[in-house]
């Protein structure tokens, strides 16, 4: 009993630290501590081996994702590239369709193979002219950055192949492409959900009094100074390098077995292009040094979190939840969007917890006669609810990447990331119902 107390203890002195700024690593030692003493766990192991193992696997696995998008998005904004991309969208749209135009370009991205942690750093640089002209305070930044990489195309959408989509595929043998009419209603059921509360976020920000700030490290040209715009790149030499991105992934993906070495592939060859294309406009070896520390910072931050997790996991405390959960007598889609939700708050990772519930419970979920179809949407559905925590990888990352307090950002990103798309997941169990698939 001490150590669940000590797993919702630690969990609340985290968000605690992380809401008062402290430093994330620090959060991440000081919360995987109390879990330690109050699970009677020996201090050593906890760390050497379960927070370090943690630890590097996410850094090994995730290192070259992060320094070399965070090396491509600072070529674009160095080059003025982001500035030209950003100029050309408000001229085509209007300011007043920012929040469309992100949703929009995250949505395409994500779903031509681009990660979360590739889009941040491509995004940022084009986000913050957008947000300057538009006058949108960096608060709302994360979450609409989140908005659709981390529920659509991460967990709803058909056909996207994303970790959490495919993990279903091995216990239910499906296909990615599972329960495809429910994935497309629940899917543009969020996009509406998100652009109609970030619209009405942006008009309430407007109404407080709340502006767009730049940080001290954020180099944004006006797009009304007439001047600056015409010194940038043309729109299509810079828009090259993110078609260029999105196209070579796609094609490497049949060619390779592993979706992260297509995705490292696509980043090298959008890297040298923008290289290519921007050299005069560059200091090249600068710009080169200034992505890779960025990118090598928010890494380690992020696997900080990552370790945290890992002590959870290895705590007899945790293993007890876990029991629990998936002991509970009730309805099977209940229980899965139960038992995967809560699994998920507590590790802050989505595709941790539906691992855990399907590697504990896949052959009882088939063994009910539901259809493995609706099993796999559904299943990968609830892994889109709690786990975006303030722990989560992609909530520390996005605020990692602007620079921004979780204080002032978060309650925009629980909306989106987790209100959403626990709506969209009783719609989806709503179409089964009626016999759609």
């Amino acid at each position: 009993m001490l150590g669940i107390i000590g797993i919702v203890v630690a969990l609340a002195l985290l968000i605690f630290l992380i809401f008062k700024g402290w430093h994330m690593g620090v959060v991440a030692l000081i919360s995987s501590l109390v879990i330690v003493l109050t699970s009677g766990m020996d201090i050593w192991p906890a760390f050497a081996e379960s927070f370090a193992v943690s630890f590097k696997d996410f850094a090994g696995t995730w290192f070259l994702m992060f320094t070399l998008g965070a090396i491509f998005g600072k070529i674009m904004e160095d080059s003025g590239a982001s500035v030209s991309i950003a100029n050309a969208i408000v001229r085509a749209v209007g300011k007043k369709r920012v929040i469309l135009i992100v949703l929009l370009t995250t949505l395409v991205l994500s779903y031509g193979g681009i990660g979360v942690f590739i889009i941040a750093f491509t995004m940022y640089p084009i986000c913050m002219a957008l947000f300057k002209e538009a006058d949108l305070p960096k608060s709302i930044f994360p979450g609409l950055l989140l908005a659709i990489p981390a529920t659509i195309t991460m967990s709803f959408a058909p056909g996207v192949p994303a970790v959490q989509n495919m993990i279903p595929t091995e216990t239910f043998g499906t296909t990615i492409y599972a329960a495809p009419v429910i994935g497309t209603i629940t899917s543009v059921a969020i996009f509406v959900m998100d652009y109609a509360f970030y619209t009405w976020a942006a008009k309430r920000c407007a109404a407080k009094g709340e502006h767009f700030v730049a940080g001290p490290d954020d180099h944004i040209i006006d797009l009304n100074d007439a001047e600056a715009v015409k010194n940038l790149p043309s729109p299509l030499a810079s828009f090259l390098p993110i078609i260029v991105l999105i196209g070579s992934i796609f094609i490497f993906m049949q060619l390779v077995s592993v979706s992260n070495y297509a995705v490292v592939l696509g980043m090298v060859l959008a890297i040298v292009l923008a290289l290519i294309l921007f050299h005069d406009r560059l200091k090249i070896r600068d710009a080169m040094g200034a992505g890779m520390n960025s990118g090598l910072n928010a890494l380690m931050v992020t696997s900080m979190i990552m370790g945290f997790g890992g002590v959870v996991q290895a705590s007899p405390a945790f293993q007890s939840c876990v029991d629990w959960l998936l002991s509970l007598q009730m309805n099977p889609i209940l229980m899965a969007f139960f038992s995967i939700n809560v699994i998920c708050m507590i590790t802050g990772s989505s595709s941790g917890g539906l691992n855990i519930f399907l590697n504990t419970l896949g052959d009882y979920m088939l063994s009910t006669g539901i259809n493995p179809q609706i099993l796999h949407r559904l299943c990968c559905a609830a892994s889109a609810g709690l786990d975006a925590m303030p722990h989560a990888s992609g909530v520390v990352l996005a605020n990692s990447v602007a620079k921004t307090e979780m204080k002032n950002t978060y309650k925009y990103t629980f909306v989106s990331q987790c209100i959403i798309p626990i709506l969209a997941f009783w719609l989806g169990t709503l179409l089964y119902s009626l016999g759609l698939c």
